[in-house]
């Protein structure tokens, strides 16, 4: 048996500053957030004393500052907003992972998921009472993606990117849209790449879950920036929401039990 993904975009998303909560983890509901680290840097060190020691030895292997601040800001604004939907303190989270190393709560009583992407200094963070993925990409002009599309995107896909207005741009489109997939089935990379739907509308699928269907939704995530979000049917609304100071600020105080 086949199951189905659904592919659409989310045109003119609204990406609100939300200094504070007004709600839990509603079961209707996406959530983005979005930041960017270099706004964010003073937050380091206290997003580090709040990762366990897994999580900050992962850190010390990057060997470019960047990217560990990257790691560290994003893992730990990951525990403060989980802190809040789940009540619990963001030093006391815990996670496990699947066989291809995608990680999931420990002892969770309420159901929650999440993924995480990155491109450059932009992080994303998605979170849902059901399984979910997603990808964020910076569009490079620069880059050559003809092999890698050829090799990875069915004959209609590279068919679709050929003729768009921005072919570079098509191709980002399609492959946050393929990562997003790999995260929400938690399958890693794919040898099948070109089978995992990509396009625009509903196609069957022999790579999604049996009898399961999923979403796949884009949307502009900044000048230059596509990403897209992949989580199992019904449809539910997408809340986009801003990362900034005010909010983590409001969250590092123990407003919503970070401690």
């Amino acid at each position: 048996m086949y199951g189905s993904v659904d592919c659409s975009f989310i045109h003119h998303p609204n990406w609100i500053e939300r200094p504070l909560f007004t709600d839990g983890l509603k079961t209707d509901t996406i959530y983005i957030w979005k930041g960017n680290i270099t706004t964010l840097l003073s937050f380091y060190e206290v997003c580090s004393n709040l990762l366990n020691d897994a999580e900050r030895a992962k850190a010390s292997t990057y060997h470019q500052q960047a990217h560990q601040q990257r790691y560290v800001l994003q893992h730990g604004i990951l525990r403060c907003l989980l802190s809040w939907y789940l009540g619990s303190p963001a030093a006391n989270i815990a996670f496990t992972f699947n066989p291809n190393k995608k990680p999931y709560l420990l002892n969770s009583n309420i159901p929650c998921y999440f993924s995480l992407s990155y491109s450059g200094p932009e992080i994303l963070i998605a979170i849902s009472d059901r399984e979910l993925g997603v990808d964020i990409e910076r569009i490079n002009q620069q880059f050559e993606y003809r092999d890698i599309a050829a090799q990875y995107f069915s004959a209609a896909e590279v068919a679709f990117i050929n003729k768009a207005d921005s072919p570079i741009e098509a191709f980002f489109l399609l492959w946050t849209r393929k990562e997003a997939l790999l995260k929400a089935w938690g399958s890693g990379i794919d040898d099948n790449l070109p089978a995992i739907p990509a396009l625009n509308g509903t196609h069957n699928s022999a790579n999604a879950s049996e009898n399961t269907s999923w979403l796949t939704e884009s949307f502009n995530a900044g000048t230059d920036i596509i990403a897209s979000v992949a989580y199992a049917s019904p449809k539910k609304e997408t809340a986009f929401s801003m990362l900034d100071t005010k909010l983590i600020t409001a969250l590092l105080k123990g407003i919503h039990n970070c401690y």
